[in-house]
C-alpha cells in the first residue's frame, strides 16, 4: 500500500504549468491554508528562516494544506539535517533551501532529503508525512523520493558562479531567485532593474532550460513578477500572508478615506 501523498505542485510543474504561491511568516492557524486555496494559490511556503513557526505549527499547516490540495513547503533556517529531515517528517512536501553558496551545499541538502539509495534520510514512517500510516518500506521510500520537492534559492554569488553545476544535480527541481538578497550580494541592493541583477536572473533561467529544471522567483513587486513570468519563470511566489492582508485592507480603507 502506498502511503505517500501525491505532491500537487510537482504534478503541475511536470505537466509544464506555472504555479502561484506565497510565504507564510506569521499566521499559524491552519485556516490560512483554506483562505489561500480559495484565492487560487497552488502552494504556500512556511518560513522557518525568518518566520515565527515551530514544528507543531508546521505539522498542522502542512497536514491541512495536503488534504485540501495546496502544497506545503518549508523554507528551512539552514542546510543541516535536523531542520530538513524534521520538516519533511512532520508533513512538508518540499524544502526551500536558502543561502546555498556552492554545488557542494546543494548536494548536502539532496543527500539529507532523499531516502537510500539516493540519500541518507532516516526512515520514520507512521508519522505526519504519511498521515500516521505504515506500509511497504522500499516502495514508500521510493515514492517519498519522487514526491519530495527541492527548491534551491539562488541568492548568492557562489550559487551564480556554479549555476550550471547546481542545475545539473539530480534531485534539484527548482532554482528560485531571491532578488533582494541576490541584489545585496551583487552590490546593487534593492535595484531590481540593475543590469548586474538582471544578468544573474537570465543566467539562471538559461541554466534551468539547459538542464530541465524549473525556474522560479519570490518577489514583492507584482509588475516584476509578471515580467519574469513572461520570461519563463514558472514557480511564481510573491508577498506573504501578512502583506496580502495589509494590501487588501489598504484597498478598502483607501476607498473609504473620504468618509473618515
Amino acid at each position: 500500500m502506498r502511503i505517500i501523498p501525491s505532491n500537487r505542485m510537482m504534478a503541475l510543474l511536470s505537466a509544464g504549468k506555472a504555479v502561484a504561491g506565497t510565504m507564510l511568516i506569521e499566521f499559524r492557524q491552519p485556516a490560512v491554508m483554506q483562505a489561500l486555496k480559495n484565492a487560487g494559490y497552488d502552494f504556500a511556503t512556511i518560513d522557518m528562516e525568518h518566520g515565527v513557526f515551530d514544528y507543531e505549527s508546521v505539522a498542522n499547516l502542512s497536514r491541512y494544506g495536503r488534504h485540501i490540495g495546496i502544497t506545503p513547503l518549508v523554507r528551512v533556517p539552514d542546510k543541516h539535517y535536523p531542520y530538513i529531515a524534521r520538516a519533511l517528517d512532520v508533513g512538508a512536501q518540499g524544502i526551500m533551501a536558502p543561502r546555498l553558496r556552492s554545488a557542494a551545499d546543494v548536494r548536502e541538502v539532496v543527500d539529507i532529503m532523499k531516502y537510500p539509495p539516493l540519500g541518507r534520510r532516516g526512515c520514520s514512517f507512521g508519522r505526519g508525512h504519511t498521515d500516521f500510516q505504515a506500509g511497504p518500506l522500499t516502495e514508500n521510500m521510493r515514492a517519498a523520493n519522487e514526491e519530495t520537492l527541492l527548491i534551491v534559492q539562488v541568492e548568492t554569488r557562489g550559487a551564480i558562479h556554479e549555476i550550471d553545476e547546481i542545475a545539473s544535480l539530480p534531485g534539484v527541481d527548482v532554482l528560485l531567485i531571491g532578488p533582494t538578497d541576490l541584489s545585496i550580494e551583487l552590490g546593487v541592493a534593492g535595484q531590481l532593474d540593475s543590469p548586474r541583477l538582471i544578468d544573474a536572473i537570465e543566467t539562471t533561467i538559461v541554466a534551468c532550460q539547459r538542464y530541465g529544471v524549473v525556474p522560479g522567483i519570490q518577489i514583492t513587486n507584482l509588475d516584476c513578477l509578471v515580467h519574469w513570468a513572461e520570461k519563463g519563470m514558472r514557480v511564481l511566489s510573491s508577498f506573504s500572508e501578512v502583506a496580502l492582508l495589509q494590501r487588501g485592507g489598504a484597498t478598502v480603507t483607501k476607498a473609504l478615506a473620504r468618509f473618515r
